[in-house]
This record gives structure tokens, C-alpha cells and sequence, in this order.
């Protein structure tokens, strides 16, 4: 009986594990794809101002041109971190005020779910509660 509830445990742990945490959520949208012409790493901040997506550097931003083209916020390994209520490309990231969303740009992943509270509501209503 004990090897069983351990069994048990282990399972739902297992589970837990799985389904919780960063990376567990993506959008794989056209318009989130990393650029192929450069890699990237730091934060960038992502908030609306006057009707219009705003980004600045909350850190250090590094950025490598791999090919032909300019540096952007959709660099591969770029971190976004939204501040407030922001819609991109028909997504609305709604963040929680002391623990934002943040995203990381990839070209394997797609654009991925590091951290943070709040919610994603895509183009077609469907609401994402992160974490």
C-alpha cells in the first residue's frame, strides 16, 4: 500500500511539475517570430503610450547581427516584460502591477512564457491566466 500511494505521489508530482512553470505557455504567431538577423539578450519593457506599443531597455541590451538587416526587438533571446495593459499584433497582455508577464523571443519555442502574473487574451477572445 505505501509503494502504491508513493507511486501515486510521484505521479501527480510529476504532473504538476510539468504542466506548471516557465515555458509551459506560447504564442507561435507569425508576427512573434525571432528575427533571423540577429540574436539578442536583455529586457526590454513593453507598455502602450498614446495608443501605440512603446519598448525600452530595462537592462543592459546586447544585440549580435547575424545577416544582412537591423537589430529589433524581436532578436532571438530578447526577455519582453509588459507593464500594464498591452495589445500586440490582436493579443491583449494584461500584467499583474508587482509581478509583470515576461516572454522570451526564440526561433525554436516560438515567443514563450517566462514569468510573471496576468493574463494573454489572443485574437480570438481565448483568455490565458498566467501562471
Amino acid at each position: 500500500m505505501k509503494k502504491l500511494f508513493l507511486a501515486v505521489l510521484l505521479l501527480v508530482t510529476a504532473l504538476t511539475l510539468a504542466s506548471c512553470g516557465s515555458g509551459t505557455f506560447a504564442i507561435k504567431d507569425v508576427n512573434f517570430q525571432a528575427s533571423d538577423a540577429c540574436d539578442g539578450t536583455g529586457t526590454l519593457e513593453v507598455f502602450m503610450e498614446n495608443d501605440s506599443v512603446q519598448a525600452k531597455a530595462l537592462d543592459d541590451i546586447q544585440t549580435k547581427l547575424i545577416k544582412s538587416g537591423f537589430p529589433s526587438m524581436w532578436c532571438h533571446g530578447l526577455v519582453h516584460q509588459y507593464s500594464g495593459t498591452v495589445e500586440v499584433s490582436g493579443y491583449t497582455f494584461e500584467s499583474d502591477a508587482n509581478d509583470p508577464l515576461q516572454f522570451k523571443v526564440d526561433r525554436t519555442k516560438g515567443f514563450y512564457y517566462l514569468s510573471g502574473k496576468g493574463t494573454v487574451t489572443d485574437p480570438n477572445g481565448k483568455v490565458t491566466t498566467l501562471p
